[in-house]
């Protein structure tokens, strides 16, 4: 099998997580080799990056150096046909907001695939899904991205919660912001469903 190596002396944590991306997304289906320096901030952040990215990995110390064997990234579960759940009458249907980027506790990939599947599964008349929290990790995960994508395009709008965006310095993409105040209201009403 072959196995594409990447030589990361004297980077920034930057640069090394520029470059470990980069290849991830260049060669997905490959395993991945990175060589690094003892440089523990460097390594500290690539696996805080790749554990985000729910990649497999195995660091090695190697003298004064570090090898990290990076799996490749698992194939994205097959498409699930949606159940059609009916609406019982007199029930409006809720927005959803979800607090976490995967279902715990148990095993991160099945949750992560889980929480996918359930929102691939969402459709009208739901009003929107939310994203606070935890669950803005969702916005780095390409098929993640690609689930979300599905809901606006089925015109369920996808809303970023504003003070989780500020918190964590980020935008929301191509996703409406969700002022913070509207969703707590509605979960002190019982009016949503938190995941």
């Amino acid at each position: 099998m072959d196995i594409l190596t990447l030589e990361l002396f004297d980077v920034t944590v930057s640069q090394a997580l520029t470059e470990v991306n980069r290849a991830l997304e260049t060669h997905p289906d490959m395993p991945l080799r990175v060589l690094l320096e003892g440089e523990e901030m460097v390594l500290h952040n690539l696996l805080r990056f790749l554990e985000r990215q729910e990649r497999r990995v195995n660091s090695t110390p190697i003298g004064d150096h570090w090898q990290l064997d990076i799996a490749p990234t698992p194939k994205a579960p097959a498409p699930v046909q949606p159940f059609h759940a009916p609406v019982l009458p007199g029930m409006a249907p809720r927005p959803i907001l979800v607090l976490r980027s995967a279902f715990v506790p148990g095993d991160r990939a099945l949750g992560r695939r889980l929480l996918l599947g359930l929102l691939q599964n969402v459709e009208n008349p739901v009003p929107w899904v939310g994203l606070a929290h935890e669950a803005l990790e969702l916005l780095d995960d390409p098929v993640a991205l690609a689930v979300l994508a599905g809901l606006k395009d089925r015109g369920i709008p996808v809303r970023v919660s504003q003070d989780s965006l500020a918190f964590l310095n980020r935008r929301p993409g191509s996703f409406e912001t969700l002022p913070d105040e509207e969703w707590q209201s509605l979960a002190a009403r019982g009016g949503i469903t938190i995941l």
